[in-house]
């Protein structure tokens, strides 16, 4: 009897695991069509059909893993936020600075800043963001458009430096994030921070969940 050839698919386990995984998703994508369509197909005005893309789901779940962080779903549950009339709400955050953090001609003003003993005093500074750092995913930056910050005299010639920031429903999806520098092509890859762009840009129109 000649030897049976046995089809590729069955050469290896590795060959075997890793076409019945594309097999799988194959399935999965061709599932979530149909049933997308079928939605689709009933017409109902009042039904919104949001679905996020798998490449996305995937550079959503590397994102966290790398620590970037949107900070405003957080706020948005503080019991400190406050409703607005009509529906909404917001949050004034207090930002601790400290000096040793500061650029030099942001350290230089706020110490020229003469107040009285036991008082306090709201700054307007030019140089609050100097050195702030920005993602290679220009959807990714946000400009604080608040230049504020609170000196407050605590005794023995010693100063607390506070800045406010106001965080609320209306507030753009990039306002809150943090490491956003993490995303750059030199640590990642031009594909990846692409991605994180159109990542942001389905958040903006569909919502951050």
């Amino acid at each position: 009897m000649k030897d049976i050839k046995r089809p590729s698919l069955f050469k290896d386990k590795d060959t075997i695991r890793r076409r019945m995984n594309n097999l799988g998703s194959a399935l999965e994508e061709g599932t979530l069509d149909a049933g997308m369509e079928a939605l689709n197909k009933l017409g109902k005005r009042d039904l919104e059909v949001k679905r996020k893309p798998k490449y996305l789901q995937v550079t959503e779940k590397r994102l966290n893993k790398m620590g970037v962080v949107d900070l405003k779903p957080a706020f948005s549950r503080s019991s400190k936020k406050i409703l607005k009339e009509g529906g909404g709400w917001y949050l004034r955050v207090p930002i601790r600075r400290k000096s040793r953090d500061m650029s030099r001609r942001m350290y230089e003003q706020l110490r020229n800043t003469n107040i009285e003993p036991s008082d306090r005093q709201n700054i307007v500074s030019s140089y609050l963001y100097d050195g702030r750092k920005v993602s290679d995913a220009n959807e990714l930056n946000y400009k604080p458009k608040s230049h504020m910050i609170e000196k407050k005299n605590i005794g023995n010639n010693r100063h607390t430096y506070t800045a406010y920031r106001t965080v609320s429903d209306k507030s753009p999806s990039s306002s809150w994030i943090v490491n956003r520098d993490k995303v750059n092509k030199k640590d990642t890859s031009k594909t990846f921070v692409n991605n994180v762009d159109r990542l942001m840009r389905w958040k903006m129109k569909n919502g951050w969940s």
